[in-house]
């Protein structure tokens, strides 16, 4: 079993605490989520609770992800540092591009860049980006991504982007793995054809199970069954050996803990510090030694 660790909402310095010791304590990679903005009040739209509200608020902290896995890089060694996700379309192609070829460099290749549509109109509107046209703005994003990383001179002519022949430089090495978020047909179908994994969401094991088999589905359709590909699954529920032995019956063997996502936003460094031990010493008798989780450069995302 493979344990990753998702972030969110924390002041930015608190980032790197948390991570240097989840990789003291063998976690495989760290995930951070994403928003550049939150809107006073937005549509309660959130897909992946009932009730549509994500628990964001005015007053929640962000930090810019990729500067904040910049920092994390200096501060690690193993660990390997994603998004979880990357809402792609509040973006350009290029500044991602650039960004993450330097993340891949300064990290020895520990970068995973995790990428979704979004979900929050008000966002994109803020931001002056379009809404309704987010999912095929990334698609052609991904295509733009995989030409600027191609570490040849090239030009591409699309819907969305179109500039004539650049020189972006070097492809990174080892190439970025690119993995896709998001539940809905077209997400699956996204991570199915550009994606090295899949990024899932806080969803229950059957559900999470579906989704990971119409995927596996989609990329035999592709011709991709052959290809490296990982599932990242949130683990849902609570985090015990009970809970995890059943993702693994079910096939699904590397899985995602948010132990934050709920917590007082009184908490304190050492409560969350607690948090990360308790979770490894809940899942003990499954917890990989951390003495093996060497350094993952060319390993599969």
């Amino acid at each position: 079993m493979r344990f990753d660790l998702q972030l969110f909402g924390l002041s930015a310095a608190e980032y790197a605490p948390l991570a240097v010791h989840a990789e003291r304590l063998g976690f495989h990679t760290v995930w951070l989520a994403d928003h550049v903005i939150t809107p006073a009040s937005y549509a309660p739209t959130y897909p992946y609770r009932s009730s549509g509200d994500p628990g964001i608020r005015p007053s929640t902290p962000l930090a810019d992800v990729t500067v904040t896995l910049g920092h994390l890089a200096a501060r690690t060694t193993r660990i390997r540092l994603g998004t979880g996700v990357l809402i792609a379309p509040l973006r350009d192609p290029f500044h991602i591009a650039r960004a993450w070829a330097s993340l891949q460099q300064l990290s020895a290749g520990r970068a995973v860049l995790g990428v979704g549509v979004g979900w929050m109109a008000e966002e994109f509107a803020a931001l002056g980006a379009d809404f309704g046209t987010r999912g095929a703005r990334t698609d052609e994003m991904l295509r733009v991504l995989d030409l600027l990383w191609s570490g040849r001179p090239v030009a591409h002519h699309g819907r969305f982007f179109d500039f004539p022949t650049v020189h972006f430089g070097a492809a990174p090495q080892p190439p970025v793995p690119v993995v896709v978020g998001g539940h809905s047909r077209a997400a699956l179908r996204r991570a199915a054809r550009h994606g090295a994994g899949w990024f899932g969401p806080d969803v229950d094991l059957a559900t999470s199970a579906r989704l990971c088999a119409r995927i596996t589905a989609l990329r035999e359709q592709l011709g991709r069954a052959d290809d490296d590909f990982t599932h990242h699954v949130r683990l849902s529920g609570e985090i015990g050996v009970a809970a995890v032995e059943a993702y693994r019956d079910a096939g699904l063997d590397h899985l995602v803990v948010a132990p934050f996502t709920r917590r007082p936003p009184a908490a304190t460094r050492a409560d969350r510090l607690a948090a990360l031990d308790s979770v490894a010493e809940r899942l003990a008798p499954l917890w990989p030694d951390p003495a093996s989780t060497g350094h993952p450069t060319g390993e599969n995302a």
